[in-house]
């Protein structure tokens, strides 16, 4: 099989393997589309402490079951699936509670073990007894059955953000997961949505799937506007996308009193720039991060894409064949578009 190797930082190889074997209790799937993640690209460009070289990365996956060992009784040839991204343990306390996705082992699609940037990817045992691989609806296409994971990524943060319908909303980065929060507020009836973004292409992006109001932060004060635009009370909730300790104090700002804000993206080092506790305390702030999601939200992102209750083709702005992973890497990484997504089946 064809397969794009990781051997080093910034070191991607299309290479020519054996197609695998499974064992008695495994599956192989037939890739049939990867999205590229942003923690793929950290992976590529900085490397990380659970990837070995040479790895195969890539856990937005969706695809064909084309074997089952003898062992696997829940899924049959012919199945059509995505994948959670996370390999739990079932075993440790966050396991037993629901909360594979912070499991103490850490394992995961594409780190410790081979993902989807190939034509063929096989599931360990662990992975199926206590991941997240759920069929898919015959309607829907492989391309957006990918986005499974990110969105469920997306649903968990909301969840915990606890938004209202009427509440309003700033949403900084309108990349391709800061325009699902976007589409989603819309649809859970959010009654004025802001993002805040620096690309123009990206502020057109986020006003055609549902953001009510576009900040340029280098043409205007992103305080200032918001508080023009919320009568100087600020905005019920914040969601941060972007990678900037900056952006995470300034929220903190654009917060009302007894608001809440949610930090989707880690910043991409340690940081001099201390956090300002002030507002927390006395506007009586909840702060709250996520990272990945439970089996459940991935389940519920599933519906989400086979009921359309989204337009999710938008979010797709780029595909390429396995060839051409690099280019979708480097694609992502240049901010072109939202969503670059591999295509294993797609001729060069």
């Amino acid at each position: 099989m064809k397969a794009v190797e990781l051997t080093g930082k910034r070191s991607l190889n299309l290479t020519e393997r054996d197609r695998p074997s499974i064992q008695d209790d495994e599956i192989l799937l037939k890739v049939h589309a990867v999205g590229v993640c942003g923690s793929d690209l950290r992976i590529y460009q900085n490397g990380d402490d659970r990837v070995d070289y040479p790895r195969i990365t890539g856990h937005e996956i969706a695809g064909e079951i084309v074997e089952t060992g003898p062992e696997v009784s829940r899924f049959q040839i012919g199945d059509r699936v995505t994948l959670g991204a996370h390999m739990p343990c079932g075993t440790c306390h966050f396991c037993q509670a629901n909360e594979g996705h912070h499991c103490v082992e850490g394992w995961s699609i594409g780190y410790q073990v081979d993902g989807g940037f190939a034509e063929y990817v096989v599931l360990p045992s662990l992975f199926i007894r206590n991941g997240s691989v759920q069929r898919i609806a015959a309607t829907t296409s492989y391309k957006l059955a990918c986005l499974s994971e990110p969105f469920s990524c997306v649903l968990s943060g909301l969840q915990e953000l606890e938004v209202q319908a009427g509440e309003t909303v700033v949403v900084y980065g309108a990349g391709a997961i800061g325009c699902m929060y976007i589409a989603a507020l819309k649809r859970m009836g959010a009654a004025k949505i802001i993002a805040v973004q620096r690309s123009k292409d990206r502020q057109k992006k986020a006003l055609e799937i549902g953001a009510d109001i576009v900040i340029d932060p280098n043409m205007e004060n992103t305080v200032d506007s918001v508080m023009a635009e919320t009568e100087g009370v600020g905005v019920h909730a914040v969601i941060v996308t972007a990678p900037s300790p900056a952006v995470q104090n300034e929220a903190l700002i654009l917060a009302r009193t007894t608001g809440r804000v949610l930090y989707f993206a880690g910043i991409k080092s340690v940081t001099d720039m201390p956090i300002n506790t002030n507002p927390i305390i006395y506007k009586q702030l909840k702060i709250v991060g996520t990272h990945g999601a439970p089996r459940h939200l991935h389940m519920e992102a599933v519906k989400w894409i086979d009921q359309s209750l989204l337009d999710f083709s938008f979010f797709v702005t780029h595909t390429f064949p396995l060839e051409e992973t690099e280019i979708a890497f480097e694609t992502a990484l240049s901010k072109e578009g939202l969503k670059s997504v591999v295509v294993p089946t797609q001729k060069k």
